[in-house]
């Protein structure tokens, strides 16, 4: 809703206890605990903080390599995703290989 409303600062602290809550109940390889770095990554690429949003990207990647397979659509979907903060912050040559990569997945 915060974040809907752009109001990211309070948006922030929900997501990483959101964040804390899942990787203490389900652990951090869990796959829900994964879109909870997606969620928190996509909340620092509206403010501009890729910074931010890249190592929560690779995280939810390495995850669901691990976790789901290299085959999973999850697993594309992370690669798209971690694709999308290269292109923003400009990186194309980062972001090229991970959208052809996930393309071939789906």
């Amino acid at each position: 809703l915060y974040e809907n409303m752009g109001l990211f600062e309070k948006a922030e602290p929900l997501y990483l206890e959101a964040k804390a809550i899942r990787a203490e109940v389900l652990g951090e390889k869990h796959p829900d605990y994964a879109t909870s770095l997606h969620t928190l990554a996509s909340l620092y690429q509206k403010v501009g903080s890729f910074e931010k949003a890249e190592p929560l990207c690779l995280e939810a990647k390495a995850i669901a390599a691990e976790v789901l397979r290299e085959k999973h659509p999850d697993y594309a979907m992370s690669l798209n995703n971690l694709a999308v903060v290269y292109q923003q912050m400009g990186s194309f040559e980062k972001a090229e290989p991970l959208y052809l990569e996930a393309k071939a997945i789906r």
